[in-house]
């Protein structure tokens, strides 16, 4: 249920090519990104880049997936994608619509960009939009995986917008890694909360209006 509820939320609220059946549920961000790291290990990548400055835990979990590290200067619009396409990583980790800790947007140009990047490189976006939800200086931007559906792995979470107690969040996958990333997160636990999930879906779910 909440898969689908989810994937309805982001189709509308963030543009997103959000499919049910591509959409893994798992307990936020950090363990997210660990999955997305592991499998994307395993499929052969050694190099990710990541933004700087930027959110130093994610250096730390691509450390913990044995993948090196390369860190991509940040300007006033976003990650410079000449100089990530330089460094021959595989991979990206960013926040395209509030980039942490600058709080940029990630301009358009650079959006497809970096979507033909990722497609010439053979490349995966891993895209962080932990708070996309909450502008108050321009209209909210859509999530970078509306334009590569197949190229982004799309991470969100609740921590912001409900609570960080409630340890729900979803990754949004390109087909080719959804399988890979499923039995990733079932081995590693078994699943997150079946009532807290049927309970965010009730939260997130449309109201009719009377």
């Amino acid at each position: 249920m909440l898969r689908e509820v989810l994937a309805a939320y982001l189709r509308r609220v963030r543009a997103a090519a959000a499919d049910p059946e591509h959409l893994v549920i798992c307990t936020g961000f950090a363990q997210g990104l660990g999955l997305a790291l592991r499998v994307l290990r395993r499929a052969g990548t050694r190099r990710v880049a990541i933004e700087d400055p930027g959110y130093d835990d994610a250096a730390q979990m691509a450390a913990w997936a044995d993948v090196e590290v390369i860190r991509v200067p940040v300007d006033s619009g976003g990650i410079d994608v000449g100089r990530l396409a330089a460094t021959g990583a595989q991979a990206v980790v960013l926040s395209p619509a509030h980039q942490w800790p600058t709080g940029v947007v990630l301009a358009a140009p650079r959006r497809h960009a970096l979507a033909a990047w990722a497609a010439s490189a053979d490349a995966i976006i891993i895209e962080d939009d932990y708070d996309a939800e909450f502008r108050y200086d321009r209209e909210p931007v859509g999530a970078l995986q509306g334009l590569a559906p197949d190229r982004v792995i799309a991470l969100g979470t609740v921590s912001k917008s409900l609570a960080p107690a409630l340890r729900l969040g979803w990754l949004v996958c390109p087909p080719a890694l959804t399988r890979a990333i499923a039995e990733e997160k079932e081995y590693g636990d078994r699943g997150s909360p079946v009532l807290d999930q049927l309970a965010l879906a009730k939260l997130i779910e449309p109201r009719s209006v009377r």
